[in-house]
């Protein structure tokens, strides 16, 4: 739904197999009732729908899992239910996106296209933001997927036949007759692509404007917006960077020791940087990761106070074998820990709260988030424990405690005996819980 202004459909509902009663539907902005005969009204959110099945004149909808969900079949509501089954797709699929911290303007409409992702050729939703692009298959086997437009490659367009082809970092995804609209269509996706671009080229003009101008384009052209990469991948603009964004003392003193208990010049580390909202590089984030002994990869988000280093596990920890690196593992976990930060808007307390604390009502925003950004709930499931930047003596005593503790440990699902002193010392406020972008 794109508008405040509730939508009233009348026709009749029933339980499969059951009778079949006039009902009224009322679509609002972030949810729908359901008034069924002589009924009190019953509210579910969009986030609620779990299938939606069109059959001729009938719309099957199911809502919620296992053995609680509800089906029911709504009939009987004349061309009244295209609106019903358009209404309750799009309102599900800008829930799903508003879940997962993405802002959508009001007059942005949901549209209708037909989809080639791979999986063969069906009809979608599809809807742009400033992120990216969500495309959402009608066919319920299909799930939903996200286009971060940072992810978008080349973008080929074939007016005569009305079909756009765009490769991304997922695979090739094809919309087909689109007609009149199709280098509409083109533009959008290509402004995407190269506002990705032209943030990061900023955000890296900003903090090292003395590089030569064909190392800062070098560095722009790896460093996707929230990609990391390491020495090896930037070059001669490593050193730069690395000086550049290490200039608060804490950040400074942390990653020096993170590194050097990574073994020196031969620890895998990486940067990343991205902005803190779509077109606006004068608002960069920017990260470094390293990897550490104990199946561990550390965490600092520099371009915010020094709160903070947050640990993340590896590999499994039952595979894990003492001192032995796995270099695809260590890979897998920096993407996957970077991804959950743009995607999460840099929010950290999703992933580092314990289950605890996340089921508070002040943390509904997290919990939906984590349902809604599997790079989260991913990130999430790796975490193990944040360090408080209190003092480096006591800093340095808490992480190489975690570092031998965690490299002993088979147990997925046992926690660092440290880690209730160490969230303890964090104030909720000084991480941000209330604010986007924080924590």
């Amino acid at each position: 739904m794109t508008s405040s202004d509730p939508m009233v459909l009348r026709g009749e509902a029933r339980a499969p197999g059951g009778t079949a009663a006039s009902t009224t539907v009322t679509l609002g902005p972030v949810g729908f009732s359901v008034a069924v005969g002589g009924a009190a009204p019953w509210q579910a959110a969009y986030r609620d729908i779990a299938t939606i099945v069109v059959d001729e004149d009938a719309a099957l909808v199911q809502l919620g899992e296992g053995d609680g969900a509800e089906r029911w079949v709504f009939e009987r509501f004349g061309t009244g239910l295209g609106n019903l089954v358009r209404g309750l797709r799009d309102g599900r699929l800008r829930q799903w996106l508003t879940d997962g911290l993405v802002e959508i303007a009001d007059d942005e409409p949901v549209q209708s296209i037909e989809l080639d992702d791979g999986s063969g050729a069906g009809s979608a939703q599809l809807l742009y933001h400033g992120r990216g692009v969500a495309l959402a298959p009608l066919d319920e086997r299909r799930p939903r997927r996200r286009v971060r437009r940072a992810d978008i490659g080349t973008v080929t367009a074939t007016a005569a036949k009305g079909n756009l082809r765009i490769e991304t970092t997922g695979g090739v995804v094809e919309i087909l007759r689109l007609g009149q609209t199709t280098m509409s269509h083109a533009a959008r996706w290509t402004a995407l692509r190269d506002g990705a671009t032209a943030d990061v080229s900023a955000i890296v003009t900003g903090v090292v404007p003395d590089a030569p101008f064909e190392v800062r384009r070098a560095i722009a052209s790896v460093l996707r917006e929230g990609r990391p990469a390491d020495a090896a991948a930037l070059g001669d603009g490593w050193d730069a960077l690395e000086r550049a964004v290490l200039t608060e003392p804490t950040f400074a003193e942390s990653y020096r020791a993170l590194v050097s208990m990574a073994g020196g010049t031969s620890a895998r580390r990486w940067l990343a940087m991205a902005p803190e909202d779509p077109g606006a590089p004068e608002r960069p984030r920017i990260w470094f990761l390293v990897g550490l002994p104990g199946n561990l990869v550390a965490l600092e988000l520099v371009s915010e106070g020094a709160h903070a280093t947050y640990l993340f596990r590896v590999a499994p920890r039952a595979t894990y074998e003492a001192g032995r690196i796995d270099t695809i593992a260590l890979e897998e976990a920096v993407a996957e820990i970077s991804e959950a930060l743009v995607d999460g808007r840099f929010l950290r307390e999703p992933m580092a709260l314990s289950d605890a604390r996340l089921v508070l009502p002040r943390y509904l925003r997290y919990r939906l988030a984590l349902r809604a950004l599997p790079s989260l709930a991913r990130a999430r499931a790796r975490f193990v424990a944040r360090i408080v930047h209190r003092d480096p003596a006591s800093w340095r005593a808490a992480l190489d405690d975690l570092i031998a503790w965690h490299g002993s440990v088979g147990d997925e699902t046992a926690d660092w005996p440290g880690r209730s002193t160490q969230e303890s010392q964090i104030d909720d406020a000084q991480a941000g819980d209330d604010g986007l972008p924080g924590g």
